[in-house]
């Protein structure tokens, strides 16, 4: 009788646990609507760093969740949309390594290229769009990784060309 009420204890004690944590997430995806809500993520630097952080507190208070996979993918995405394409690239590796198995890992790893060429490293964005076609060769996202591997090689002169014929 002792270890049943000792099961049950233990079994409180985790459901406590998790609803904390499903509550703190629910917190977290609240700022998140209001940054959603805007229109350009760099109109609102205050509120997407705000969001950054609670991202941020979440994890430490939270370390062995299994939302890390799409907190750090919205991060590489905010990131992003404020101009940081470096830590955004960062974020979006840490998707596709840490969690391959993740639902997000391929299009991470897509994200991932495009910060490259953003950031004008071509070469790495290229070669960034050539593991993401040998390590996803049915997504979704195959055809416009290989139409953008054809327009790193253009100049940004002869990109103006093309989009103005």
């Amino acid at each position: 009788m002792r270890n049943f009420f000792s099961f049950l204890i233990f079994v409180a004690v985790l459901a406590s646990c998790a609803n904390k944590e499903k509550n703190a997430f629910d917190s977290v995806m609240e700022l998140e609507a209001k940054l959603m809500q805007v229109q350009d993520t760099a109109s609102d630097v205050e509120l997407a760093k705000e969001v950054l952080e609670a991202y941020r507190e979440f994890l430490k208070t939270y370390p062995d969740t299994e939302r890390k996979p799409e907190i750090f993918f919205k991060s590489g995405e905010i990131l992003k949309g404020l101009g940081a394409n470096l830590q955004s690239a960062q974020a979006f590796h840490r998707v596709h390594t840490k969690f391959p198995d993740s639902k997000l890992a391929p299009l991470a790893l897509f994200q991932q290229a495009d910060c490259f060429e953003i950031m004008h490293q071509r070469l790495t964005a290229k070669n960034t769009y050539e593991e993401f076609m040998e390590r996803y060769p049915n997504h979704p996202y195959v055809e416009q990784a290989k139409g953008m591997i054809r327009l790193l090689h253009f100049s940004d002169e002869e990109l103006i060309d093309q989009f103005q014929k």
